[in-house]
């Protein structure tokens, strides 16, 4: 099957822009000739062709912007939100025609934002939220931390790392699960225990982002608490075990033993593996696993 020609909607674009530029061209001609056989033109229609070219100049800058949004979007893979970030982007563009025209016929801007200033503080607090999140879902559109179908870790700026009473590793507080869509206020997640969550874009535009979709090796801490007549020869054995099942990944550092705490009765022991796993379960459950089988039985 042959590919698209991508060079008909350029060429439908440069004709269109030229015809406009040509029209533009022949009446703004069109009335200099006029003025100069019949004499001074009402000023009025010097206007209009001022405000004919902030309008002509308003378009070509958006069909322009438009077209480079739509390319780098495709490139990008991101179909979805091309229509809402035009949209936008030509909000932008009009309201920039808007104080050009009203600027060109005496009425100044500054005077109608001076004169409806309370009305404008409170309608900027009351959409300060929802502007905020259709500003980061823009921003989400165009840098593409993540895609959708994607499973993807996030750790909130709001919330840092988790120290258990119990010695035990650090936890981080992270939503895990795969992105269902990512819209212009919220991103729907489908998270790992089956549950939908919407998260403000606001919140994700700050957030770290761990993207799980592209299985990277990284290393597990697995740490536990042994009685002292358990000998570190034991937890080697059982980890002997676990790694002729699960062979060491080229370039990692092999599974081993860390003694990271002793006490009067029990001494705490981290086991440090790497995996391709994106979920720290089943490597945790593989590895206690064998080291409970190794474990001596408590008498009855």
């Amino acid at each position: 099957m042959a590919a698209p020609d991508r060079s008909a909607p350029n060429l439908r674009l440069g004709f269109r822009l030229a015809a406009v530029f040509v029209v533009g061209l022949a009446l703004y001609t069109l009335l200099v000739l006029v003025s100069y056989v019949f004499g001074q033109i009402n000023p009025l229609y010097w206007k209009a062709l001022d405000a004919g070219a902030v309008l002509f100049l308003a378009y070509v800058v958006a069909v322009l912007f438009g077209t480079a949004i739509r390319s780098y979007l495709e490139h990008i893979g991101n179909f979805g939100h091309i229509g809402a970030v035009r949209l936008i982007v030509n909000i932008l563009i009009a309201m920039g025609a808007t104080a050009a025209l009203l600027n060109l016929f005496g009425v100044s801007a500054s005077s109608l934002l001076v004169s409806s200033a309370f009305a404008g503080i409170v309608i900027g607090l009351a959409a300060q939220t929802v502007l905020a999140n259709v500003l980061a879902g823009v921003l989400m559109a165009v840098a593409t931390p993540f895609r959708e179908g994607d499973r993807v870790g996030v750790i909130t700026q709001n919330y840092g790392a988790l120290a258990p009473t119990y010695p035990h590793e650090l936890l981080y507080p992270t939503y895990t699960g795969v992105v269902r869509n990512i819209g212009l206020i919220y991103t729907d997640l489908r998270l790992d225990n089956g549950r939908p969550a919407k998260i403000p874009n606001q919140v994700l535009l700050g957030a770290l982002i761990v993207n799980l979709s592209h299985p990277s090796p990284r290393s597990y801490r697995i740490r536990m608490t042994f009685d002292q007549k358990v000998p570190i020869a034991r937890l080697e054995e059982a980890l002997g075990e676990y790694t002729k099942a699960h062979p060491p990944i080229p370039g990692c550092p092999e599974p081993h033993i860390e003694v990271s705490d002793v006490g009067p009765t029990t001494w705490d022991g981290v086991i440090v593996v790497w995996s391709n796993e994106v979920v720290e379960e089943p490597v945790r459950d593989a590895v206690m696993r064998r080291v409970l089988a190794k474990l001596p039985k408590a008498a009855a």
